[in-house]
């Protein structure tokens, strides 16, 4: 019997973070560019009222595990849609949540794949035994940066390697003459953070230009004014940015932007605009060396060129190319195109 949804996705989504939003609207397009309809596709999200209202699609609790086993009974396949879900830098959780997850999907005879993914830092014997248990459970693997690829490359996994997945969205691109350098910071890495907000500042005086923040969450605004309150930087305002289209009208005004959220970064490049990043993580440095943008060092930053629109629909292609692959993997030629 055809189960109701081909592609049930599990993410960090519904939790107001505008990077892993911006994840599951990508899945869900990259999905649509394959043949699969909205109709056919749920999510597992903290808030399933508001991502059906966002997505348009049908979602479950992610914390109830009857919900759960609902919505893996009506699907044929788990997709980890993007972010980086197995991690034990913050806490552990998260690696026993998303193992647990897979665990039941194939319990329930799911096919489990993943695209848009980072493996670690894993520091855990306990988490790294998780990680490699819920990945070898995949029948593809797409990840978003070589340090991740080495990772699950060392446990015997194999993986293909894409840019993430958001660069497959379409982003309005902007003129870059604002009088703004836009700023991100996230918390977690103070030091760093106070590396990059000094280097903002240098720039900002150079240049003359007056700083804007952009917060991707609500922790992120927090920490946006600590350093500005610490005086470690003067912002003429926080934004906080909940789509693209807030992503958009704050970058209309800009001409740079400095920051260390890698979804940041990627809207800034998306939207044509010079930048340097804060490289906090594998992944925002693997993303810095692949479009060759310069990272901050307590100097004054030299900003990288923008991203040519080239450049942004090779990196498109590419995503859509490995998505694909996987979704051949999980679902065969059942269902159109794929």
């Amino acid at each position: 019997m055809k189960k109701e949804f081909d592609v049930l996705l599990l993410g960090y989504y519904g939790f107001g973070n505008l990077g892993d939003e911006l994840l599951c609207e990508a899945s869900l397009r990259l999905l649509e560019s394959c043949g699969v309809p909205r109709e056919r596709a749920a999510v597992l999200s903290a808030d399933p009222r508001l991502s059906e209202e966002k997505y348009g699609v049908r979602s479950f609790s992610r914390w109830s595990l009857r919900e759960l086993r609902r919505a893996c009974s009506a699907s044929t396949t788990l997709l980890l849609g993007g972010g980086g879900l197995f991690q034990d830098s913050t806490s552990a959780r998260s690696c026993f949540y998303y193992y647990a997850a897979v665990r039941v999907a194939r319990l329930l005879g799911l096919k489990v794949w993943a695209e848009g993914q980072s493996a670690g830092p894993l520091r855990g014997r306990v988490p790294l035994a998780l990680t490699r248990a819920a990945f070898s459970s995949c029948c593809h693997i797409g990840v978003r940066d070589a340090g991740s690829l080495s990772l699950l490359a060392s446990m015997g996994l194999r993986a293909s390697l894409s840019p993430d997945l958001v660069m497959s969205l379409p982003v309005e691109r902007v003129d870059g003459c604002g009088p703004f350098l836009l700023f991100n910071a996230r918390p977690g890495h103070r030091a760093l953070a106070e590396e990059a907000a000094g280097s903002c500042m240098k720039l900002a005086d150079k240049s003359g230009r007056e700083i804007m923040g952009v917060a991707l969450s609500d922790e992120d605004a927090a920490e946006l004014e600590r350093l500005a309150s610490s005086g470690l930087v003067k912002l003429s305002d926080i934004a906080v940015v909940s789509s693209k289209e807030d992503f958009h009208a704050v970058a209309s005004r800009a001409s740079g932007a400095i920051g260390m959220r890698l979804h940041f970064l990627i809207l800034s490049s998306l939207s044509g605009l010079p930048l340097a990043g804060c490289s906090y993580d594998p992944k925002v440095a693997g993303f810095c060396m692949r479009y060759n943008i310069a990272l901050t060092d307590g100097g004054v930053p030299a900003l990288s060129p923008p991203l040519t629109a080239a450049s942004a629909a090779r990196g498109a292609a590419a995503v859509y190319e490995i998505f694909s692959e996987g979704l051949h993997s999980a679902c065969g030629v059942a269902n159109g195109q794929y």
